[in-house]
């Protein structure tokens, strides 16, 4: 069985392999190199349009505004 490489989409760091067989399937990873947090779903799909979505619904945390409140306090 052939597994996909996950790479991070800032530094290109590998960070998982594996297979996402449906569309619905959706990892979350932080790279451990640069610590952003990477978004992958099955079968290649609009990762950034899917993320947007999730973050809009409340579904999952917008980490760029994360970074940003960390560094104010």
């Amino acid at each position: 069985m052939l597994l996909k490489e996950y790479h991070c989409k800032i530094c290109g760091k590998l960070l998982c392999k594996g297979n996402l067989t449906d569309r619905d399937n959706v990892l979350e990873i932080k790279c451990k190199g640069c610590h952003k947090v990477c978004f992958f779903s099955g079968e290649d799909a609009d990762i950034i349009r899917k993320r947007s979505v999730l973050i809009s619904k409340g579904l999952i945390a917008d980490p760029e505004r994360e970074i940003e409140k960390k560094k104010i306090k």
